[in-house]
This record gives C-alpha cells, structure tokens and sequence, in this order.
C-alpha cells in the first residue's frame, strides 16, 4: 500500500504571507534606494550650479582687476586700460574733474569675455541712485542688461550662465576714512589732477543660470534692473492713475528677484581701491662731467626731449 503525504492548508497560508512580507520588504528598499539616488543627484546638481556661479563671478572680478594691472608691452591691454580711465570708461567716468554729482552711480554691463573687448560704453547703461538712467545704449536700447536671447551675453561657450557687473564709486558718506588717508605718498593733491587720490569703486558681480527656470526673459530683466543692494533706498519713476509723476521704492535687490522666479543667482561684492604708482626715472648721472654723459632714452621719450636735453 502506498503512502502519500500532504502540508496542511493553514502552513501553506503561512508560508505565502512570509514570502509577501520579503516581496514588500525588498520593494520598499528598492523605493528608498532611488529616493535617495534622486536627492542625492539634486544635491550634486545644486553644488555645481553654485561652483559654476561663484567661479565665474569671481573670474569677472579678476578680468576687471587684469584690465588695470596689465603688462605695458601688450599694445591690446594698453588700449583697454585707457578706455576704463577714460571720461568714458568704466572707472574715468567717476575721476572727471566736477564729477562728484555722479557718486552713486551705476554703470552696468554684461560680462562678454568671448568678445574682443571687455567694455565699451555705448553697451553699457548708467543708473542714478533714484533709479532713473542717465545713459541707455545698446542693440535695441538694451543697454547693459543681459539678454538670454542673446547668445553673445552669456560668460561661456556652454551658454548657460550670465553674469551681469555693476561699478559705483560710493559717496564719501558711505564710507567710512581717515583724513588724506586714500592721498598716496609723495603726491601734492591738487583740483585739476584727479589723479592725486587713489579712489574708491564698489563692483557688483552677479551671476546666474538663465536655463534652470521657466521665468520669461522679460521677467528676467525686470529682476536685473532693480538695485544691488539696500533695495529700499531707490526709487523710480512711476505714473499713478491720475498720471501724475510718483517716486516709488524697490521692495527687492536684484538677487532677492532672481530667486524669487527660481533662477539660481550668486552676488559677489567687492570693494577696490585704484592706486597710482609712483615710479622713478634715471635720466642722468649727474657729476661726472663727461660729454659722453647722455639722458637715458626711458627720459627721451617720457620728456619729448633728445639725448642731449633739447627739445624735440
């Protein structure tokens, strides 16, 4: 007689529970596991959008500072220095003689280093402290306010950061000296030498990734139009609705608007000092007494005079 052998029912239930539970289990692991790869891509995302903005804010700042402290024999860096120190340059237009009615100002541009030139006046704009513009040039009058339909205003080949400067030379009461301390030595200071004081300017370096939100460029230049900084204590221009004139005051900087649209932006705030270097010519050793005894050809050229000391 043959033997069979049967589980009963109710260890069969048991068992397909266990084997349940262990399905559950291993898909909630699976759930936490991507949950966490995600946030973790999203942290990795955000830190290298920060390092891409402060690196490039930061290189704007070093461009700035190369475009004063440049090396003599490059003809290029020559002609670019003198047009910052111009009336019509970035630092000039605050050293014209009379020219403490513009402290205040800002003169904003967008940072193009793919260009052949870093600043140029007619592509920049100069706001007033009261937010009015004293100066608005540009293609299609857009000043120096950064387009994101303009491929050309984006600091990189990767075209996805922009960073907008803005240079003010802050008033004298907001900042804080000692008498003749910004006067360098050996210097006598006169009216007519703006060059007799080493002046204070304030840059702005704002950058920030167009491409990471879904606000409108016109949106976008709303934002990069409002103050740097102490929002509240800039006005503009504005009709009520009567139409008479009204002066109205900005409740956000243009940092706090870019994230207010989600657009990722970093601000780096520097204070520079433009010093003027003295530096000293031996043109003659005097005392020898010899005829052969000429002026050195640095003086000949500096002095417009021949290596005798006759007036060319």
């Amino acid at each position: 007689m043959k033997k069979f052998s049967s589980v009963p029912s109710s260890q069969q239930g048991v068992a397909l529970i266990v084997v349940l539970l262990f399905l559950i289990l291993i898909t909630l692991a699976g759930a936490i596991a991507v949950k966490n790869s995600t946030t973790d891509l999203k942290l990795a995302t955000s830190e290298q959008a920060d390092t891409l903005m402060l690196n490039t804010a930061d290189n704007t700042n070093k461009s700035i500072e190369q475009v004063i402290n440049i090396d003599q024999t490059d003809s290029k860096a020559v002609v670019q220095k003198s047009i910052a120190l111009s009336s019509a340059g970035m630092f000039g237009y605050f050293m014209n003689l009379g020219a403490e009615d513009n402290r205040g100002d800002q003169i904003v541009f967008c940072y193009r280093p793919r260009d052949a030139y870093f600043f140029q006046m007619n592509e920049a704009t100069v706001i007033d402290p009261s937010g009015g513009s004293k100066l608005v040039t540009g293609a299609s009058n857009s000043g120096g306010f950064c387009r994101v339909s303009n491929v050309s205003d984006f600091s990189n080949a990767r075209n996805n950061v922009m960073t907008q400067v803005a240079v003010t030379r802050p008033s004298s009461d907001m900042i804080a000296s000692e008498p003749f301390e910004y006067v360098p030595t050996q210097r006598t200071i006169t009216t007519s030498n703006v060059t007799s004081t080493s002046p204070n300017f304030r840059v702005f370096s704002t950058s920030f990734l167009p491409g990471m939100t879904q606000a409108s460029e016109k949106e976008i230049l709303e934002c990069l139009k409002k103050p740097n900084q102490n929002a509240a204590d800039y006005g503009y221009a504005e009709k009520d609705k009567d139409g008479n004139d009204v002066t109205k005051y900005y409740d956000q900087t243009l940092t706090q608007c870019l994230a207010s649209k989600g657009i990722p932006a970093k601000t780096l705030v520097e204070d520079v000092k433009l010093d003027n270097l003295l530096t000293s010519e031996k043109c003659l050793d005097y005392g020898k007494g010899s005829s052969s005894n000429k002026i050195s050809a640095a003086c000949q050229k500096l002095l417009n005079i021949s290596a005798s000391g006759a007036p060319k």
